[in-house]
């Protein structure tokens, strides 16, 4: 069974529309010229029968009356006609021209014309009474007064051989043109229908291409209707999945050098130990142990940031302080900000401010933060943390003392297991996912945040979040 494409369903629209509105015109133009026709040729027989009007109007002036009319009888319309009816395309001079038929054959000389007098009210001197309803009036005018009228009857059909031979011919010429607009239409439509649809075969075979992983395939946009935007919109999708898996890819060799690390190190101390190169005793172990606990963090950093990627984070979403958060944490890491030397400093416009937030997801955001700031500044630096309403949200503002980071840095700050020193020494540093999983929290919280070169000579975030 034959596959209907687009292509041949959108010929079939055009050329059906085209047919109709061909087909229409045809209609409309044969009953449009049918009755134009016919008043023309209502219209010739007036003009044959004006020097008739005229000799009855001279005639009615001589005698002052229609009794010569009554009198006569069917005689005077023999004269009438005999004498002053000239019939169309003749010439007083020779006989009427009577062009060949298709059969090779002369039409019939015309027949004249049956004509009907009526006085000025309009009663039958002249004619059948029973005619009267297809009979058109001309009427007969003394110094502009009418004294009488002179019918004939209406054209409603063609009976005139000659007439017929024009009207087909014209029929045939007229179907010929609608033929050959039926052609034309048709060939316009296919190249159409091929012009249309070569945009989408080539977002097909892209979208194949997409299909089996070749996310570097791109298609040529040349137009701003909305095959052009889908065509955009189709390139915005593979630029997002070449990024994603060089992202994938990035990660999983991320993850192997951040699990190589504290694992080399247990093999070759465990290696020792068997050996002899070491002894067994206290600190051995305890070596061990930290290397196995800074493992176990690395791993539980992993997963919560895998959970929060998916969004299976459980959030528990209540009437939170902010403020109160805030000096929680802060208090909580009081031994730690001393132990570096670090001055914390906060500005509240309000000492309450209410939003609907999780708070054990809210601590665990501002924890990473200050964690950051701890891990990345220099000694004796300074975090200043900052909160004001704007409308509808509530803006916190953090701060840090240098070092600072590039531009380039600012844009990779939120990517998983980025951090800025070049030798990712862990010792020096955090895991690299703290901040990753801050912007999950953020934006789980309907908020944004965002990263920018701070006043104090370090790196300033802002993060907005909906007030209750």
């Amino acid at each position: 069974m034959m596959k209907f494409k687009i292509k041949h369903k959108l010929f079939l629209a055009i050329i059906t529309a085209n047919i109709f509105i061909v087909l229409g015109i045809y209609i409309l133009s044969s009953l449009s010229f049918g009755s134009s026709f016919r008043e023309y040729l209502d219209a010739n027989r007036e003009k044959e029968l004006a020097p008739m009007v005229d000799a009855v109007a001279r005639e009615y002036q001589k005698q002052q009356d229609w009794h010569w009319l009554r009198e006569r009888g069917r005689s005077s319309w023999r004269t009438l006609i005999e004498t002053y009816y000239v019939p169309r395309n003749s010439n007083p001079d020779r006989a009427p021209f009577r062009p060949q038929l298709s059969n090779g054959e002369r039409p019939p000389r015309p027949r004249p014309p049956i004509v009907f007098i009526a006085d000025r009210d309009q009663q039958l001197l002249l004619g059948r009474k029973d005619k009267l309803d297809t009979i058109n009036w001309i009427a007969i005018t003394l110094d502009d007064h009418t004294v009488g009228y002179l019918g004939y009857h209406r054209t409603t059909h063609i009976t005139s051989q000659l007439d017929q031979l024009f009207v087909d011919k014209l029929t045939t010429n007229l179907i010929w043109i609608v033929i050959f607009v039926i052609i034309i239409s048709a060939l316009i439509a296919l190249i159409q229908s091929r012009f249309f649809v070569k945009p989408i075969i080539k977002l097909s075979n892209a979208t194949h291409k997409i299909s089996k992983g070749e996310f570097t395939t791109r298609i040529a946009v040349s137009s701003d209707d909305e095959i052009g935007e889908l065509g955009r919109d189709f390139n915005h999708l593979a630029t997002s999945l070449d990024r994603n898996l060089k992202a994938r890819q990035q990660w999983i060799a991320d993850i192997s050098h951040e699990l190589r690390t504290p694992v080399a190190i247990l093999q070759g101390e465990l290696e020792a130990l068997q050996d002899g190169i070491r002894d067994y005793s206290a600190e051995s172990v305890n070596s061990l142990y930290q290397e196995v606990k800074r493992l176990a963090f690395l791993i539980n950093d992993l997963h919560e940031l895998s959970m929060s990627d998916i969004g299976a984070l459980s959030y528990r979403f209540e009437n939170v302080d902010l403020i109160e958060i805030l000096d929680q944490v802060i208090e909580s890491k009081k031994e730690s900000i001393e132990g570096a030397g670090f001055n914390i400093e906060q500005s509240y416009e309000q000492d309450e401010v209410l939003l609907k937030g999780d708070e054990h997801r809210l601590n665990q955001l501002f924890l990473n933060l200050l964690n950051n700031s701890l891990a990345y500044s220099d000694p004796n630096g300074m975090v200043k943390v900052a909160v004001k309403i704007q409308g509808p949200n509530v803006i916190i503002s953090w701060s840090d003392t240098p070092p600072g980071v590039t531009q380039e840095q600012l844009t990779k700050l939120f990517d998983r297991l980025y951090r800025t020193e070049s030798s990712r020494n862990r010792n020096s540093g955090g895991s690299g996912i703290g901040l990753s999983i801050a912007k999950n929290i953020v934006e789980a919280h309907n908020g944004t945040i965002t990263a920018r070169p701070s006043s104090l000579g370090g790196v300033r975030f802002d993060i907005t979040l909906p007030l209750k």
